[in-house]
């Protein structure tokens, strides 16, 4: 229902000396159904407020964990690939100290056998440098999809809050206009128009 500013004025108007303002206000709510329409109005556009607010609150907050998990997957990728360089950096000294103990002992490093130990040495380092970025880009894997499943969380509380937002707004509306109608039934009543 929409009401004109100017016919508002008069209501306020015909307070006079019957109590001023909040006299004109009170001859006014009770022209459009009394103090309790006004206050389920106002409730009702709190509520709404308070729903929409809450979910992107809600959304927030869930952004903000989302990038806080990317950050971590990032994270947990840059310390996989550290590490395995650094299992390599330790197996290169391994095979060193493996070339020497075989010249201290009279072993040809270039036959076969001393290169086949050599190469068996270097791929049990490589196994371990690629087990440690798999279990990192595993572990990443899982941040990531922590991230997604909040951004997602925070998509549906936004969507909820919205939903509350139009279901309050439409109950709301249902409980002013019931009131304003019978209001209005009782004023044609009062007046002889039934």
């Amino acid at each position: 229902m929409c009401v004109a500013p100017m016919a508002i004025l008069p209501g306020l108007a015909s307070a006079g000396s019957g109590g001023g303002i909040l006299g004109g206000l009170s001859g006014l709510m009770q022209g459009f159904g009394g103090w309790g329409t006004a206050l389920t109005a106002a409730s009702g556009a709190v509520s709404t407020y308070s729903a929409v607010q809450q979910g992107n609150a809600a959304q927030a907050a869930a952004e903000a964990m989302a990038r806080q998990q990317d950050a971590a997957a990032k994270d947990s990728l840059r310390r996989g690939e550290d590490e395995a360089e650094q299992r390599r950096r330790q197996g290169a000294a391994i095979m060193a100290q493996q070339r020497v103990a075989m010249a201290a002992n009279g072993i040809d490093t270039s036959a076969a056998s001393a290169i086949e130990q050599l190469d068996s040495t270097k791929g049990a380092i490589e196994d371990d440098a690629f087990a440690i970025r798999k279990n990192a880009a595993q572990q990443a894997g899982t941040y990531s999809q922590q991230a997604a499943n909040s951004r997602a969380e925070g998509a549906d509380a936004r969507s909820a809050g919205m939903w509350g937002a139009a279901g309050t707004l439409l109950t709301t509306g249902a409980k002013v206009g019931s009131k304003y109608s019978e209001w209005a039934r009782s004023r044609t009543t009062s007046a002889g128009y039934a």
